[in-house]
């Protein structure tokens, strides 16, 4: 494979930009992978430790964008790099239709619009808290989808928010319903009587799909980064967001959910949960604290659900149930998962069974530099793959996330991948059990995405806590009901 490379100066382009530009292109025939990434020293080192940059590659500035291509030709790898600039440059003419001269601060871009109030960030760690403090500075409320913030910037970003009547949502917010309007990574679902405080971005969107799918629907979902309710932290958003809730004339019932929390931060966000005189349901993944009053815990995601539905509606509708015969696949399940939450869950259901695994490909370690896999599944494609070889693995156990911002196709890129697996498991078999989060009304379709994993012979679940039984079951030797 021929490594090419490129730095174009003083091009600065948003990292969600840069991870749709790096997936279409890396689609095409030849194409093995693509980065790219703006010049910071994170972004040169993430590179340089993928073997995807030169020792001989001149200096780059933080504005300067470093292009690397892998492929099996340099035809291949030059037309390759000529698309990322093709596809860069379509994206900026479209900003440019919209407006003949562009802000360059967020401090600009909230002066040329009186009625914008919230203020997304997608930027490199080690800029997004000068951002996000510039947007508390506009009196914007802030959505911070980039990691790599540290816990300090975290924290006093978050109390001159609180100071200033203003939401942070984030480091790593990954998620957000506001208004019925969706921010980053959001499933589209009807309006309705159900707010939703998250702690985790794949938590709310199983949350909020599973509500539309049960006949409810969402007033709110407000996402508040994944260590919100870290000691540190304390849950400043989180509070925030549960008066807010309890505020909202349209919000009938809180749902709070969490990755495992500091003990102090979940009691005292109950107990202000409490406070609103609203139903409360929580799903703290790892929580044992002693539940108030007035608050009623769910185990899985898709029990809160429920349980939120039949406070508004007193019924729910029926999830679809999957059947099937086990294929013969008893050993160790590997869940492979696009979903910190999700994965954790899953871990959870199904126990410490002998040579079970379980990846988050979306944590920090995997997406560093690279596009997160729901928008890119490459690296999970990997290791699908490579379970292919591995005679111990029965079951591979799957989350597929739709949505805004999604992958157009995640079945389609996923298709690949299980069929090399298959292929190289030599009549040996391998099961595979998935979740596709998603409703009827996001782009990718969500009965399209389930009916063609079906047709890949996959065992289709509708909630993460049935696909893990299910793999479960498989793995055991069981019948799916």
């Amino acid at each position: 494979m021929l490594l090419a490379w490129a730095v174009r100066r003083n091009s600065y382009f948003d990292s969600i930009d840069l991870m749709r530009v790096a997936e279409q292109v890396r689609q095409l025939a030849g194409v093995a992978e693509v980065a790219v990434v703006m010049g910071t020293p994170a972004g040169r080192s993430m590179l340089a430790e993928a073997g995807m940059w030169p020792a001989e590659a001149p200096e780059s500035g933080p504005s300067d964008l470093l292009v690397s291509v892998r492929a099996s030709t340099e035809t291949v790898a030059n037309r390759a790099l000529a698309s990322v600039d093709e596809l860069l440059s379509a994206s900026r003419d479209t900003e440019q239709a919209r407006s003949d001269v562009l802000p360059r601060t967020t401090a600009g871009a909230a002066r040329r619009r009186a009625t914008t109030t919230v203020a997304l960030i997608a930027v490199p760690g080690a800029y997004a808290a000068v951002d996000a403090h510039q947007a508390l500075s506009a009196g914007l409320h802030v959505f911070l989808f980039s990691d790599g913030v540290s816990l300090d910037d975290e924290v006093a970003l978050k109390r001159r928010a609180r100071d200033r009547r203003l939401l942070v949502m984030g480091p790593e917010c990954g998620t957000a319903i506001i208004n019925g309007i969706g921010l980053g990574f959001a499933n589209r679902v009807r309006r309705g009587p159900i707010g939703v405080v998250g702690a985790s971005g794949t938590g709310i969107q199983e949350l909020t799909s599973l509500i539309h799918r049960l006949g409810s629907g969402v007033s709110h979902a407000i996402g508040t980064g994944g260590r919100d309710l870290h000691a540190a932290v304390g849950g400043l958003t989180t509070l925030q967001g549960v008066a807010a809730l309890g505020a909202d004339l349209d919000t009938r019932v809180v749902l709070i959910v969490s990755k495992p929390p500091s003990p102090a931060a979940a009691d005292a966000v109950l107990r202000a949960a409490v406070e609103t005189g609203k139903p409360v349901v929580a799903c703290l993944l790892g929580y044992d604290g002693a539940t108030p009053a007035g608050v009623r815990t769910a185990p899985t995601l898709e029990e809160a659900a429920t349980t939120a539905v039949k406070l508004t509606a007193g019924s729910v509708r029926d999830l679809e149930r999957s059947r099937a015969k086990a294929p013969g696949a008893r050993g160790a399940i590997f869940g492979l998962y696009s979903g910190g939450t999700l994965c954790d869950e899953a871990r959870r259901l199904v126990g410490d069974g002998p040579g079970h695994r379980f990846v988050d490909f979306g944590a920090e370690e995997y997406t560093r530099g690279r596009p997160h896999p729901i928008i890119d599944p490459s690296q999970r494609n990997v290791a699908i793959v490579g379970a292919g070889d591995d005679s111990g693995v029965s079951v591979i156990l799957l989350d597929l996330v739709l949505g805004d911002c999604a992958h157009a196709d995640p079945v389609g890129a996923l298709r690949p991948a299980l069929a090399e697996a298959r292929a190289r498991r030599r009549g040996r078999e391998l099961a595979v059990v998935a979740h596709v989060v998603g409703t009827d009304q996001d782009p990718q379709g969500l009965e399209r995405q389930e009916e063609q994993l079906r047709k890949l012979g996959a065992v289709v679940c509708a909630s993460n806590r049935m696909a893990a039984e299910a793999a479960r079951a498989i793995a055991e030797g069981r019948d799916v009901v």
